[in-house]
């Protein structure tokens, strides 16, 4: 197996990316101390946190580990249909934050019927879970496209399983500025 040269550095320092975020340490155990912790704190696996540091650093700077030919590229977090959806999510919002349309948004009673609606159905489905940075700045995108607003029911939605988007912030959009699925349920909103 590949290892780093304790005594060369690697560019940036002594880091590795899991996920979006960047993980530090001042040498390389406090690296994979800092890691293990990372993980722990997130409730991701620990899996195999010194064979993942250094398939990492040696993928990235191969001159700075021994044993190089043998390093295998392996996936860290592999993805799961939770962070398929908040990945998904994440894209609609940002797409509707960055279009020229001016998106109209219903009136609190309206947006409350539909979350009664949603809170009912088995495609709301929770993607708030994993990298809680990456839930933070999802939720952050959909309040703000959203304009923060909120009704009685509608703090507990999740997301759609089959429109790909956040009910929490569907709810208070026009349907006219949502493409509709073909194969949602009769009693969807959507299709009223």
């Amino acid at each position: 197996m590949a290892k780093p040269i304790i005594g060369m550095i690697p560019p940036g320092g002594w880091h590795y990316i899991d996920g979006d975020a960047r993980i530090t340490g001042h040498s390389y155990d406090s690296l994979l101390k800092a890691v293990e912790s990372y993980r722990a704190e997130n409730n991701l696996p620990s899996g195999d946190i010194e064979g993942d540091v250094n398939s990492f650093i040696c993928t990235n700077w191969p001159t700075f580990c021994h044993g190089v030919d043998m390093v295998a590229i392996t996936s860290i977090n592999a993805p799961n249909s939770t962070s398929e959806l908040q990945n998904d999510i994440q894209m609609w919002a940002k797409n509707i934050l960055h279009s020229n349309q001016k998106h109209v948004l219903v009136n609190d009673e309206l947006a409350e019927e539909r979350a009664k609606t949603c809170r009912g159905c088995s495609n709301n489905v929770n993607w708030r879970s994993g990298c809680n940075s990456c839930v933070n700045a999802t939720d952050r995108i959909c309040a703000s496209i959203r304009h923060g607003r909120d009704t009685k029911s509608s703090q507990v939605l999740g997301g759609c399983s089959l429109m790909r988007h956040d009910n929490r912030t569907a709810i208070f959009f026009d349907k006219e500025h949502i493409h509709k699925s073909s194969s949602l349920p009769d009693n969807c909103w959507m299709n009223i």
